[in-house]
């Protein structure tokens, strides 16, 4: 009989926080999605730096390098998600990279890049 109790009680217990945890909804971790395009001879960069929570503070530095030299340094600062949409004049045929640095609540994360050539 108290073996009943208990094991009614546990599987009770385990559903209520199946629920609790379920409400809380699923967590993303901090994150940056760098895009490069080309229009001609126009870089279009392009990023989303996002927390996990509306109520991160985020600073990110996006940059346009050519080699090692770079050509644009672009900042931004918010809270939950910071977007950038920037234009750059570059030349065809070259490898062009775009990165982002940022932080979430003061907290640094890893770099995100992606590398395209302009055609």
């Amino acid at each position: 009989m108290v073996k009943k109790r208990i094991l009614a009680l546990s599987l009770a217990l385990v559903m209520l926080l199946g629920t609790a945890a379920q409400a809380a909804g699923p967590m993303r971790a901090p994150r940056a999605t760098p895009k490069l395009s080309f229009s001609g001879t126009t870089a279009i960069c392009v990023a989303v730096v996002q927390g996990d929570k509306s109520t991160d503070r985020i600073a990110a530095a996006m940059r346009l390098w050519k080699g090692n030299t770079c050509l644009e340094t672009w900042i931004k600062r918010g809270t939950g998600t910071v977007k950038f949409n920037e234009t750059k004049t570059v030349s065809r045929g070259a490898t062009y990279k775009l990165t982002v640095d940022f932080t979430v609540n003061d907290v640094a994360q890893s770099q995100k890049s992606v590398t395209r050539t302009c055609p």
